[in-house]
């Protein structure tokens, strides 16, 4: 899978590469911006850009509908910013929800590559197979257009939607532009997300990162994770949906910057208070 990615500031001389992924029907840019800014001085931050949304392209019907054959897509994308950047630059990758559980796939199958993930608003399984199969369908015939009100509610808080009325509609503005054949792929992918039985034997920091008003993403699932791999930790951002880079990116950027300066996480469970 050929993947389209963005370096958001280059020539820093920061010496770790960061992509970074965005949700489902999300546009990388318009949700970890915030954050990237934040760190513009601690990693190369990469926008990666799942298929169909932002600017990559459609998704290719020769890879199968699973999280292994996006992995494998960043996988190859770190192997490019390495061979632009330095081959001997430690990488990293964030994803948000979908790219979250992707993740997951990443620290699972390719460790020699990156040197920790970071897991925001997701878990070793994401809702229920049928609902998303569900989806997929509805999507292919009506667009994810119809998706946009309801999906609103779920990933940001009323107090969020009142105060920052236009950093929404851009956020929604990428679902709405999302390829919808594309984005039923993805949902498919998430139907048979389930790495539960592979927590155990991952190794790679995986730091976990929890929204407190998060709907879409039960905390216990959350909790999982980082109490059953062998390096993990949680942090809960208080006042927070699920679009916690967007309505929190001072709290994302801080973990994240956390991870990268420590390089290795320890068996910890913690909550951000700030």
């Amino acid at each position: 899978m050929d993947l389209n990615w963005t370096a958001y500031n280059p020539g820093t001389p920061a010496d770790r590469v960061l992509l970074v992924g965005p949700s489902l029907g999300g546009n990388a840019a318009h949700q970890w911006t915030g954050v990237a800014a934040q760190l513009i001085d601690d990693a190369r931050v990469i926008f990666v850009d799942l298929p169909g949304t932002g600017l990559g392209a459609v998704w290719d019907d020769a890879d199968e509908p699973t999280l292994d054959a996006v992995a494998a897509g960043i996988a190859q994308v770190a192997a490019e910013v390495r061979a632009e950047e330095g081959a001997d630059l430690p990488v990293y990758f964030a994803g948000l929800s979908i790219s979250g559980a992707t993740a997951l796939h990443l620290a699972r199958d390719y460790d020699a590559i990156f040197s920790g993930v970071v897991v925001v608003a997701s878990a070793a399984t994401v809702g229920e197979p049928a609902r998303w199969l569900e989806r997929a369908d509805q999507v292919e015939a009506t667009g994810t257009q119809q998706l946009v009100e309801e999906t609103t509610k779920r990933w940001f808080t009323p107090m969020f939607r009142a105060q920052q009325p236009s950093v929404v509609d851009a956020v929604m503005e990428g679902l709405s532009a999302a390829d919808d054949h594309s984005y039923a792929q993805l949902c498919r992918a998430l139907a048979v997300h389930d790495v539960r039985d592979d927590l155990p034997y991952i190794t790679t920091p995986v730091v976990m990162i929890a929204g407190e008003r998060d709907t879409s993403t039960p905390i216990a699932n959350v909790e999982l994770v980082a109490e059953t791999v062998q390096r993990g930790e949680l942090h809960v951002v208080p006042e927070a949906a699920h679009q916690v880079t967007v309505a929190r990116p001072a709290d994302v950027a801080r973990i994240i910057r956390g991870l990268l300066t420590r390089g290795q996480t320890s068996k910890v469970v913690s909550e951000s208070a700030d």
